[in-house]
């Protein structure tokens, strides 16, 4: 069972089935739980934004923050408490970084279901989290492809 889970978040519509998944695993088994969420500056580019200034990053962290605080309330509505992260750079080196630096047993990230052309356009955190990361990584689906029956 895994003492210490890292749940890797962001904006994304996934972020509570990725918590409630994080949550369960934790309440079964008493894990020390770190929630994580990176800014990557590079996002500035795909925001189209040439000579990014204070604002735009401020407007990033913010979205960091706040999501951050809601993960941190959901698992605190479960009785769990957490420890938050926000580091800056590309989201499956920072990940991987922390999880080492932490020694995560598992770490919990979501799903996109990103189309291939989408794939193409923004790489997959969860594919390249998979060659860096230093223990086992949960990939949560809010809804499964295939629906059972």
């Amino acid at each position: 069972m895994p003492r210490i889970v890292l749940i890797a978040v962001d904006a994304s519509p996934q972020l509570s089935a990725v918590i409630k998944a994080a949550a369960d695993i934790a309440t079964q088994c008493g894990g020390e739980l770190h929630v994580v969420s990176v800014s990557d500056p590079a996002r500035h580019w795909e925001l189209g934004i040439a000579n990014p200034t204070s604002v735009p990053f401020d407007v990033l962290d913010h979205d960091t923050v706040a999501t951050l605080e809601a993960s941190a309330r959901q698992l605190a509505a479960n009785g769990l408490p957490c420890r938050t992260h926000a580091p800056t750079g590309l989201a499956a080196d920072e990940i991987a970084r922390l999880a080492t630096e932490i020694s995560a047993d598992l770490i919990v990230i979501g799903h996109r279901h990103l189309s291939w052309l989408g794939r193409l356009v923004d790489r997959s955190v969860g594919h390249d989290l998979l060659e860096r990361a230093p223990c086992n990584v949960l990939i949560v689906a809010e809804t499964p492809l295939i629906q059972p029956g």
